[in-house]
C-alpha cells in the first residue's frame, strides 16, 4: 500500500488542507479510519496524521472514541460537509468549463460599424446563432474610431468596420467592400445615370457624414484629389438618417451598397457608382487585439466572419 507520507501539503498553515478533508469523508463514509484507510489503498497512519495535524492547526476535535469505533464529532461532520458542497462547486464548474469549450455557453462582444451592421446580420450572425443558439452576443454600433478603441481596450473581443487604419494592437483581416456610391432616391433628376463624377454634383444637396467617419474621410479624399470644395447641405452623425434624407429625395447621401442594401433592395434608393479610384478602394476589416486569446465562442465567430467576408 501507499505510505503517502511524502506528499506535499497543498494549502497553507491558515488554509484548510483539501486531502485531510477528504480524509475525514473517507472516514464518515466508511465508518473507521481504517476501513477509510483501506478504501484509499493507504497506510491507516497516514490518515491519523493528518487529522491530528488539522486539529493541531485549528484547536478543534475532529474525531472521537464511541466505544469501539472512531466517529467524527460536530466540527468533523461540519468540515465534511463543507468538503462535499465544494466537491459540488468544484463539478459545477467543470461542467461549465465543458460548456465553454462546446460551445454551449458564453457571451462576446462584438463593435460594428453602422454600415456594417447589415453585412454581419446577413453573412454570419444568423448562422451563428442557429448553430450556437446559447451564447449571448452583446452588438455595440460606433465609428471606425470607435470599435478599434472598444478592441483595444478590451470591452469588444471583435470588430467589423471600415478600414481601421494600422493600430499595432490590433489584429486585421483586410477584404475588399462593396464600393463607396452616391445614393439618391428613384426619383431624383440623377437616378437614371449608372455611374457619377463628383463634379456633377456642385450644384445638389448633399449629405455628409462628420469628419471623423471613414466613409467621410474616403469623400473628403476624393475631393481633395478633384480639388473641389462642395458644402453639404445636412450633416448626419448616423447613416441611417443620412439614408433616410436622401430616400426622402432631399439630398445625395454616400455610403457603400452593403450599408444601403435594405433601402436599395426596397427600390427606395438608387446606387450611382462614383467614377474614382479612391471609392473603389473602400475596404472592411475584421479586427481583433494582438495577443488576446479568444473564447472558444469568439474565436469560432472570429473564422466565421473570415471566411464570410473571403466569399464575398
Amino acid at each position: 500500500m501507499k505510505n503517502g507520507s511524502d506528499e506535499p501539503r497543498e494549502n497553507g498553515p491558515n488554509a484548510l488542507s483539501t486531502r485531510s478533508l477528504r480524509y475525514l469523508h473517507e472516514i464518515e463514509i466508511h465508518g473507521g479510519v481504517r476501513a477509510a484507510a483501506d478504501a484509499l489503498g493507504i497506510n491507516a497512519s497516514v490518515i491519523s496524521r493528518q487529522v491530528s495535524q488539522l486539529e493541531r492547526e485549528h484547536g478543534v476535535t475532529m474525531l472521537e472514541r464511541r466505544g469501539r469505533r472512531v466517529a467524527l464529532t460536530e466540527v468533523g461532520l461540519g468540515l465534511v460537509e463543507h468538503y462535499r458542497e465544494s466537491c459540488r462547486r468544484d463539478a459545477q464548474m467543470l461542467a461549465q468549463l465543458e460548456d465553454y469549450r462546446g460551445l454551449r455557453r458564453g457571451r462576446l462582444g462584438v463593435g460594428v460599424g453602422e454600415g456594417r451592421m447589415e453585412t454581419l446580420i446577413a453573412t454570419v450572425l444568423e448562422p451563428f446563432s442557429v448553430q450556437f443558439p446559447d451564447i449571448m452576443i452583446e452588438l455595440r454600433s460606433g465609428t471606425t474610431a470607435e470599435i478599434v478603441t472598444m478592441v483595444r481596450n478590451g470591452d469588444a473581443d471583435l470588430g467589423l468596420c471600415t478600414g481601421g487604419g494600422n493600430d499595432p494592437a490590433i489584429r486585421t483581416r483586410t477584404f475588399r467592400a462593396a464600393p463607396c456610391c452616391a445614393l439618391v432616391s428613384p426619383h431624383h433628376p440623377l437616378a437614371a445615370k449608372r455611374t457619377i463624377h463628383f463634379r456633377q454634383l456642385q450644384d445638389e444637396r448633399l449629405i455628409f457624414m462628420p469628419a471623423h467617419y471613414k466613409v467621410q474621410q474616403y469623400v473628403d479624399s476624393i475631393l481633395r484629389a478633384d480639388r473641389l470644395n462642395l458644402t453639404p447641405s445636412y450633416r448626419c452623425d448616423r447613416l441611417s438618417a443620412a439614408l433616410a434624407i436622401a430616400a426622402a429625395g432631399l439630398g445625395v447621401a454616400f455610403m457603400s451598397t452593403d450599408a444601403a442594401r435594405l433601402y436599395l433592395e426596397a427600390g427606395k434608393l438608387v446606387a450611382l457608382e462614383i467614377d474614382h479610384p479612391i471609392a473603389r478602394e473602400f475596404n472592411s476589416q475584421v479586427i481583433r487585439r494582438v495577443g488576446g486569446r479568444l473564447s472558444p465562442a469568439a474565436e469560432a465567430l472570429w473564422k466565421q466572419l473570415i471566411q464570410a467576408m473571403k466569399g464575398r
